[in-house]
């Protein structure tokens, strides 16, 4: 069993704003040495830092899907219908739309190794096949990488970034396509995990670790399953919240693997601690997560 086992994990903090409702795209932001995560429906960006872990809530878009740094300073993110531009202190630097269809969103996304930023849309019915994963490349062109998804969500890349590993939560698995890093195109694609039929949870947001093990948030599910390289399910981390959204490894002096959590679809005075983020403490670092480059 590869990875800190965190089976019967000991010592989670709960931590961030008790006020978050639907918690996504975690990521550990090492310029500021925070952890940052949307409030995606309500459209602010959050920030926990220090030991005592302080919040601060800004509002930046109707709907923010996702944000990370950009090399040279800023940040990218996903909004409602497209992605844009920041300065430093989340100021507005250029809007790049993409589409105008009012019936779909932005979701979630990442970026890969050569910079590129990545972000599924989805129809706000949940219809499936109702979405494209969008590529923001560096000279801020836009291009649709895959046609045809439900409820896109977590993306990471492993095998020196041949292969990507794609989440689709309606259809409840994780497809592996082989991954051309020099064109940032998908190619063919196979069944990396599927759930069962009458398995808990789909699979939503995910981070790799430094070992090759792929955390992945079960929404629906209560838990984080740990899959190795070839698929196979090897650690369980239950929680108690319904819907575990996103996954990031906090990269400070002492490993924490990071949890985002969803109030939607939780009856009001269930579930206290949802909506917060879980921080667990790891034996294993986080692979490396990348910039955009534009």
């Amino acid at each position: 069993m590869g990875g800190s086992d965190l089976t019967r994990p000991t010592g989670v903090r709960w931590i961030g704003d008790p006020a978050v409702d639907h918690g996504e795209g975690a990521f550990w932001d090492a310029a500021t040495r925070t952890l940052r995560h949307v409030d995606m429906l309500a459209g602010d960006l959050i920030t926990v830092a220090g030991e005592v872990a302080s919040v601060d809530r800004t509002h930046i878009a109707d709907v923010l899907s996702v944000i990370r740094r950009r090399r040279d300073g800023g940040f990218v993110a996903a909004v409602e219908r497209g992605f844009a531009l920041f300065d430093d202190d989340l100021a507005v630097v250029r809007r790049i739309p993409v589409f105008d269809d009012p019936a779909v969103r932005m979701n979630e996304g990442a970026c890969d190794a050569a910079g590129r930023l990545f972000c599924g849309s989805m129809a706000y019915d949940m219809r499936p096949g109702g979405g494209r994963v969008y590529r923001l490349d560096p000279d801020l062109s836009v291009h649709v990488a895959l046609e045809g998804v439900s409820i896109p969500n977590g993306l990471v890349w492993t095998d020196a970034g041949t292969t990507a590993l794609h989440a689709d939560t309606l259809s409840r698995e994780i497809r592996a396509y082989d991954y051309d890093p020099d064109r940032g195109t998908f190619g063919a694609s196979r069944v990396f995990v599927r759930m069962e039929d009458d398995a808990p949870g789909s699979p939503d947001g995910m981070a790799l670790d430094a070992e090759g093990g792929l955390w992945v948030a079960m929404w629906g599910g209560a838990a984080v399953h740990r899959y190795d390289s070839d698929g196979r399910l090897d650690q369980v981390l239950p929680l108690p919240v319904t819907n575990p959204t996103s996954c990031a490894f906090g990269d400070g002096d002492h490993p924490v693997l990071y949890v985002t959590t969803s109030r939607q679809g939780v009856a009001a005075g269930a579930e206290p601690l949802a909506g917060r983020v879980a921080a667990v403490p790891s034996s294993v670092r986080g692979a490396p997560v990348f910039a955009f480059a534009g």
